[in-house]
Order: C-alpha cells, then structure tokens, then sequence
C-alpha cells in the first residue's frame, strides 16, 4: 500500500478485518473472507462496496495530453445507487516503467472535474509515484480519486458519489496494487520499516 496505510487500517478496515493465514513468507488474505476483489493481471486489489464483488469490465482508450495518446485500458467498475466505483488500468507496456510527470499530468486532467479540497502527494513504494485527490462537484457530489504507476501501468481508482459516502471512502482508499501472484508490491510503506513483516497476499479473482 502506499503511505496512508495507517489512516487505512485504523479507520476503515478495523470493522471489516479479515482473518489471515500465515505463511512463511506472506500473509494470505483468507479465502472465505473475500473483501477485496484482486485483479493479479492487471495489477490491483480493492474493496468494491455491496455484496458483489465481480465488477463490470469494458475496453477503452486512454490519453493523457503531452504524454500519451489513445492507449489501451481497461476499466473495472460497479454502478450503484447513483454512485460509480472503478479502477482503470493503463497499458504502458510500451513505454516507462513509471513516471512521475505522466501521474501528475493525468491528475491534472482529474483537477478539472470540480473544486479540489484535498491532494496529496506520496509514492505507493520508492519509484511508483502517486497522488490522491478529494474533489466536490456540483449537486453533492464528490470525487476521490487516487492515482498510482509501476511496472507499465497507471491505476486510476475513482469514486464517484455523494458526499460523504463511506463505500466511496473505503474504495478509494483500500487501493492495493499486486503482482501476478497477487501480493503487495509494496516493500516499504506496507510494513514497519524493519523488513520483519511479511508480504501480503491476495486470492486472486476469476
């Protein structure tokens, strides 16, 4: 996870912890508590709000202007009273790793959708810079958005709802991003800064 982990556990999991399994090296999130929905292809685990935990899929483009145009993506999302909850994941296969001035001009494009009243600025590990925003729209609304790239992939988590709304808190902040085997690839901000703790892990969804 990245640096606001402690904000996240202590105030939205608490009530929603999971047991969990110990391995040697990871700590696996236990299969019959299936609170995150982790995508191990694409990279990310979250907490979608209600009871299904599949979300709607879709292909689209993605452009990020002076950086990138027209590239793959692919959006996973849930609808729900009004709300909309989804993460898009885009393909940068072909180009950087990371890139900290295309996550700042993507967060940019997201600056424009209302009034910002919240942002910060912290890398999910050294080397995948982030951000996250908090932005009131029109009619009681409220965007919290977070923003994260590593590995050839910009994950862009959205939450689109009223203000106020804890799934929609929960959601945008319980943003994980997974390796192919579905563990945190996060090895400093997710542990006690010793190494001691292990890795966790996440049953990756079908």
């Amino acid at each position: 996870m990245s640096q606001f982990d402690p904000v996240r556990v202590a105030a939205l999991l608490t009530c929603a912890a999971a047991p969990f399994l110990m391995g040697a090296a990871v700590v696996e999130v236990a299969p019959d508590q299936p609170i995150y929905y982790a995508n191990c292809q694409n990279g990310f685990a979250v907490i979608y709000p209600g009871s299904s935990k599949q979300p709607q899929t879709r292909d689209i483009r993605y452009t990020i202007p002076f950086y990138a145009n027209n590239l793959p993506a692919r959006e996973f999302y849930i609808e729900q009273g009004g709300n909309r909850y989804s993460v898009t994941v885009v393909d940068f296969s072909t180009g950087p790793r990371s890139d900290e001035l295309i996550v700042e001009q993507a967060a940019a494009e997201l600056r424009k959708l209302g009034e910002v009243r919240f942002q910060a600025f912290a890398d999910y590990d050294p080397g995948m810079p982030g951000r996250q925003l908090n932005i009131f729209q029109p009619n009681n609304r409220q965007l919290r958005a977070s923003l994260y790239m590593a590995y050839h992939k910009l994950v862009i988590t959205q939450a689109a709802a009223t203000v106020g709304d804890f799934a929609a808190l929960q959601f945008e902040q319980s943003i994980v991003l997974v390796d192919s085997t579905g563990t945190d690839i996060d090895r400093v901000n997710g542990q006690d800064g010793t190494g001691a703790e292990p890795d966790r892990k996440f049953p990756c969804s079908r």
